[in-house]
């Protein structure tokens, strides 16, 4: 019998944490991915359910993607997809002196004639415009977005000013930004417009258990340089199932992610893959214990292709990152106010193409994860190879610490993560492993201890702060979440900016409500905000603070 009940989602990396809700039976010690509010693990890989880590599940909006980092991120140079993009660049582009201007897209999508185009999700209406002190005092300077990506700011001030781009702000005195992004596959790859049947049969695997393991299948498509991967479906299985046969209607793949049909004559690729989960008292790790590459597929519209494929174990081999734990946990005040024992983990993802990644806007599928409280060591994973040996490789390595704040006292907190992280090529993370960026030192608002809670602060608020001890910033984010009462957060800003300060521009905070600030160092390997390997971050998380 053939079965017919898929999720569609995502492959990446599943990197980062936002936020979480206690006494719950799904946490990180049981889930990996992102807790949702019934209480079950969901993988955490997209737009409908980003997070990681046992973090609560968050829903991206608009034009935001599921990043590697598990959390919603804007078409700022900061979402996934193959394209990835950049935040930055001087001049050019026919732009005046006088004005600011850049693009704001999102490769996504179809025109009326089938082909792909930036769609831009709610962009006409996103805010964009110049915030700047003039004596004292804020100014603005209103912008206008284009529903083609595109917006414009005339005459902001010259020197720096604040770009305001929907809810990303830029601290910048640059006069032309790109923040585009791309979601998809082969940008002429054709949409499957009525019932298009891939006819799977998926045999040779574990038996399934949908507490420790499933599986799943995507496709790649090449795309200028790089090579993107393309959606995942995951069927739904009896359980102890050991082969699956389903039909996946590829109208729906293009109807809900975007994604064009494979041809195989266009160097498009298929793959099938199965995960296991192993969870202890210590942690928890997840490897990828069976796969296969599917013979060459294509699928025309309204037709049917067969995709028949045989899942072997990979080969392994032992792979972990050996922490200093020492260095790590000496941070361990550093983050916040709570200071109770921290979490190590890593994962190790690859990509079709070719290293170095730049860290986000390039979408990876995880081969391996493991997870392990302070007190235990961190467990060596069997770590598989089945892609291509072309297919380019980064690890990403974590130590946090969790602060919960709660909006009201006895309310259920919001769970953030201050800590460090670092991603990076496997060979530069095989020997012991120290933190690459400290936190921030000495942050204050308004002159008070930020890591306090505080009342009576202003809407607009000045931070100051001193760089870390160790490490190169390339930039500071100033993540602003406002809370609700059911342990999450409402709404998120986040404020980008090259200086050891800033003051927090109007019509973020509210009188009346209650935030939270996370301050973040973060380095780059090509500098300035254009998320490139190798990575690392560190973040600093306030009390809650209510103007």
């Amino acid at each position: 019998m053939r079965l017919s009940a898929f999720v569609l989602s995502f492959i990446l990396g599943v990197f980062g944490a936002v936020s979480c809700t206690t006494a719950r039976k799904c946490t990180a010690t049981s889930c990996t991915g992102c807790c949702t509010a019934n209480d079950t693990c969901d993988m955490g890989n997209t737009e409908a359910s980003c997070g990681k880590g046992g973090a609560l599940c968050d829903r991206c909006v608009g034009a935001q993607v599921c990043s590697a980092t598990g959390q919603c991120e804007g078409a700022s140079g900061v979402g996934g997809g193959s394209g990835g993009g950049t935040a930055g660049g001087g001049g050019g582009g026919g732009t005046s002196a006088f004005t600011t201007s850049g693009t704001y897209q999102e490769l996504w999508g179809w025109d009326g004639d089938g082909g792909r185009t930036a769609a831009l999700p709610n962009f006409g209406r996103a805010e964009v415009g110049a915030w700047y002190l003039d004596g004292g005092a804020f100014a603005y300077v209103p912008g206008s977005a284009r529903n083609d990506g595109t917006f414009e700011v005339v005459n902001p001030p010259m020197g720096e000013f604040t770009l305001r781009v929907d809810k990303r702000y830029f601290v910048t005195s640059q006069r032309r930004l790109n923040f585009d992004t791309f979601g998809g596959g082969r940008l002429e790859a054709p949409r499957a417009t009525t019932e298009t049947l891939l006819r799977l049969t998926l045999r040779g695997l574990a038996p399934i258990n949908a507490d420790t393991n499933r599986s799943g299948l995507f496709f790649t498509q090449a795309t200028g340089g790089l090579t993107n991967l393309e959606a995942v479906a995951r069927p739904v299985t009896p359980a102890n199932a050991t082969s699956i046969e389903s039909d996946l209607d590829w109208a729906t793949v293009s109807s809900a992610l975007g994604y064009g049909l494979p041809d195989s004559s266009k160097g498009d690729l298929g793959y099938a893959f199965q995960y296991d989960t192993t969870v202890t008292d210590a942690g928890a790790s997840t490897t990828m214990i069976r796969y296969a590459a599917f013979p060459p597929i294509t699928l025309s519209n309204g037709g049917s292709a067969d995709a028949v494929a045989d899942l072997t174990a990979p080969a392994t081999q032992p792979f972990s990152v050996n922490f200093d734990r020492g260095a790590f946990t000496a941070l361990r005040g550093s983050f916040g106010r709570d200071t109770g024992a921290g979490d190590f983990g890593f994962q190790v993802a690859t990509s079709p193409s070719p290293a170095p990644h730049r860290y986000v806007g390039q979408a990876s599928i995880s081969l391996a994860s493991a997870f392990a409280t302070e007190t235990a060591p961190t467990p060596t994973v069997d770590l598989p190879n089945p892609f291509p040996t072309s297919w380019g490789k980064g690890v990403f390595a974590y130590y946090v610490v969790n602060q919960q704040r709660a909006p009201t006292d006895g309310g259920t907190p919001t769970v953030f993560n201050g800590g460090v992280t670092m991603t990076d090529a496997p060979e530069a993370l095989a020997g012991s492993v120290t933190p690459r960026l400290t936190p921030v030192r000495g942050a204050q608002i308004e002159g008070r201890n930020f890591i306090e809670d505080q009342s009576g602060i202003t809407t607009t608020p000045t931070l100051q702060w001193m760089a870390p001890t160790t490490g190169t910033v390339s930039s500071y984010r100033v993540s602003i979440s406002r809370l609700n009462t059911s342990g999450s957060a409402a709404e998120l800003w986040r404020v980008y900016t090259p200086n050891i300060g800033l003051t927090v521009p109007p019509g973020i905070l509210v009188t009346g409500q209650a935030y939270v600030f996370e301050l973040e160092a973060l380095s780059f390997g090509q500098g300035g905000i254009s998320f490139t390997l190798p990575y690392a971050s560190s973040n600093v998380v306030s009390g809650v603070l209510r103007p």
